[in-house]
């Protein structure tokens, strides 16, 4: 080599970069996404029962963005008297039409009456500008809210529903075994080609032939 030449080093293909935001990674979220969904709403359907806890779906925004519509909160059964402002509750609504509201304790009373205990009780939803403009009052049992998952509602919605019921079953199911099989063609593929790039290659270059044939 002579003073002042570059050296070029010998380079293949460019490595294959794999794409993080293709279809596969569509798929991905897809799948786990459905699985996710009906798997949560199995385990929430299922403890509750066991735990004596209860389910209520949240039909609007007035709790929002913490607890958006198509939440479901999950509530455990209280004494009235073992309440206290903040806590969030929900309840029938004492006027027509007598929905379930499930909103923020923002004014609490307690009844000194031993022979009326129940507590007065005022709230608001944490969207709202204003309290409800009505006061309850509550006896026996009340349900405070321990925690809550954002729109897994709409789930909730289809389990009550015939199609829906075989829809969480079957969409889930087919997706997870579609993923399955498509990430067992994917290893193959992958065990084929690199066993096909370890079989050597016979090579002609430098072989020389009688009478000058190369």
């Amino acid at each position: 080599m002579n003073p002042g030449d570059v050296m070029v080093a010998p380079y293949g293909p460019p490595p294959r970069v794999r794409r993080f935001f293709g279809w596969r990674s569509l798929m991905d979220v897809v799948v786990i996404t459905a699985c996710v969904a009906a798997l949560s709403a199995g385990a929430l359907a299922i403890g509750t029962r066991l735990f004596e806890y209860e389910t209520f779906i949240v039909r609007t925004g007035s709790m929002a963005p913490a607890m958006p519509a198509g939440s479901v909160a999950v509530a455990e059964p209280v004494a009235p008297i073992t309440l206290k402002e903040g806590d969030i509750i929900t309840y029938r609504r004492p006027v027509a039409p007598p929905v379930t509201i499930t909103h923020r304790i923002v004014y609490l009373r307690i009844n000194e009456d031993p022979k009326n205990p129940a507590p007065l009780i005022r709230t608001q939803g944490d969207a709202n500008g204003v309290p409800d403009p009505w006061q309850i009052e509550l006896y026996g049992v009340a349900w405070r809210v321990v925690f809550w998952v954002p729109w897994l509602g709409y789930v909730f919605d289809m389990a009550h529903e015939p199609a829906g019921q075989v829809g969480l079953v079957l969409v889930p199911g087919t997706l997870l075994t579609g993923y399955l099989v498509v990430g067992a063609w994917r290893i193959w593929r992958r065990a084929r080609r690199e066993q096909a790039s370890a079989v050597p290659r016979a090579s002609g270059a430098g072989t020389h032939w009688p009478g000058g044939r190369s």
